[in-house]
């Protein structure tokens, strides 16, 4: 009997493996693409779980950040496309298979097999998993003791949160990634642990994890997970707009073939579905940028929280950054992660200085230019009677000479010359603002509105 099992068994693996090779070719989608698939069912699913009242809500929010970590730690993998060969060298491999399988399978198995021997019982499979997890204890225990003997060691630092992770032994992978985030600062870094703080909440984003996820934007704007996160605090925060705002601003700076794309654009449906918004008609924001008012409408929006208990952590690494590039004076990419720095704490003049610096190493930079701009008008009321501060038109000409079609140094400039009373040039200017703007943002609204001012 047990050589006729054996047989079937031989039969169906053989049968596996020609059928890749007898079938016509065809074009496959990536691992990459079939990983996604499988996630965008985990999520359909989950949501099935919490209708039917299989999941709390609290315990839907928490598989859904699961699955949303490993659908963003995915787009970091890259397979590339597997190829098929000829059709007389599938065949020959085919031949070979059928012949070669059943031959291996007894050489291998006629010296060491034992069919008499009785199946293994459930006590000595629960010992072999009980020993495999001891192994993996004492694995860890060895890293965390190599980690204890060399503490600058940011490989083991990084292999010991990332172990812990795997494990979902949540907080100690935080403190692994505080030690790490210690040695080698980076966005990546602040967002893997905001990531598992977030995990070990259960999903929430608290105003801890929205610290350490700032941070990581800090140092590096275009951290995906971190927007990512702070979209989704802010939808559970209930201000479905702004995670809208976040999450377009995110989508973006996506490509056609980016693995999280969808899972983005199907969180921006869900929030728009919840409050009633059409998501075109929500102007697209960046974090960093929700702490400096609209320039168009003056309608401040919600700002960044540090607790307090994390002011003294923050400020001290960026009194760190501040104390390195007095050393280094050179160094533009630190003067911008200053800036930001500086603006994330509210330290306005700091985060100005800053881009002053990082304006004079690169004349023909543009970003460092918006980015002066975007703190002066937090601090000026565009409505006030007056001129506009000499800095801000001088830095927005700076832009146009970039950049001609820049729109909203083209909307600063034409304020500029309607409050000296060059009503002409005003229009000008907002004109060609118009034509640069996509339809139904607030800014294309208010300069229309101002343009109707001056008929």
């Amino acid at each position: 009997m047990i050589w006729v099992v054996f047989g079937s068994l031989v039969l169906a693996v053989i049968a596996a493996l020609l059928w890749p090779l007898v079938r016509a070719p065809r074009f496959t989608e990536s691992r990459t693409a079939y990983d996604f698939m499988v996630f965008q069912d985990q999520l359909k699913e989950v949501e099935r779980d919490k209708d039917r009242g299989l999941l709390t809500t609290i315990e839907a929010d928490a598989a859904r950040l699961e699955i949303h970590r490993r659908i963003l730690a995915t787009s970091k993998i890259e397979v590339p496309e597997p190829t098929t060969g000829s059709f007389a060298s599938r065949g020959i491999l085919s031949v070979g298979i059928f012949a070669l399988i059943p031959l291996l399978a007894l050489a291998v198995y006629l010296p060491i097999g034992s069919p008499m021997v009785p199946g293994m019982s459930a006590d000595e499979r629960t010992q072999i998993m009980a020993t495999a997890s001891e192994q993996t204890n004492q694995l860890l225990e060895q890293i965390a003791a190599n980690v204890a003997a060399n503490p600058d060691n940011t490989e083991g630092w990084s292999l010991l949160a990332r172990s812990f992770r795997q494990l979902r032994r949540y907080d100690e992978s935080a403190a692994a990634y505080r030690e790490l985030a210690r040695l080698a600062p980076s966005g990546e870094v602040y967002a893997n642990l905001g990531e598992v703080l977030a995990a070990a909440r259960g999903g929430v984003i608290s105003r801890e994890v929205h610290d350490v996820l700032m941070q990581a934007l800090a140092i590096d704007r275009d951290e995906p997970r971190a927007r990512f996160y702070l979209g989704l605090e802010q939808s559970q925060l209930g201000n479905k707009e702004v995670a809208i705002a976040i999450w377009r601003n995110l989508a973006a700076d996506a490509t056609d073939s980016t693995p999280w794309l969808d899972l983005v654009i199907n969180e921006i449906s869900r929030a728009a579905e919840a409050s009633n918004l059409i998501p075109i008609n929500v102007e697209p924001k960046h974090p960093l940028d929700l702490s400096v008012e609209n320039p168009a409408t003056q309608t401040p929006v919600a700002a960044g929280r540090i607790m307090p208990e994390n002011m003294d952590m923050i400020q001290g690494m960026v009194d760190g950054l501040a104390a390195r590039l007095e050393s280094d004076p050179e160094d533009f990419d630190g003067w911008m992660m200053l800036g930001r720095s500086y603006t994330v704490l509210g330290n306005f003049d700091g985060a100005l200085n800053a881009y002053r610096k990082a304006m004079t190493l690169k004349p023909a930079d543009i970003n460092s230019r918006l980015q002066f701009a975007a703190v002066m008008i937090s601090r000026t009321d565009l409505n006030a009677l007056g001129p506009l501060p000499e800095s801000l038109t001088q830095t927005m000409a700076e832009v146009l000479k970039i950049d001609t079609k820049q729109p909203n140094a083209l909307f600063i400039t034409g304020l500029a010359h309607a409050k000296s009373g060059n009503l002409a040039d005003a229009k000008t200017y907002w004109q060609r603002a118009l034509a640069e703007l996509p339809n139904s943002t607030p800014l294309k609204s208010e300069i229309k509105r101002r343009l109707n001012t001056l008929d």
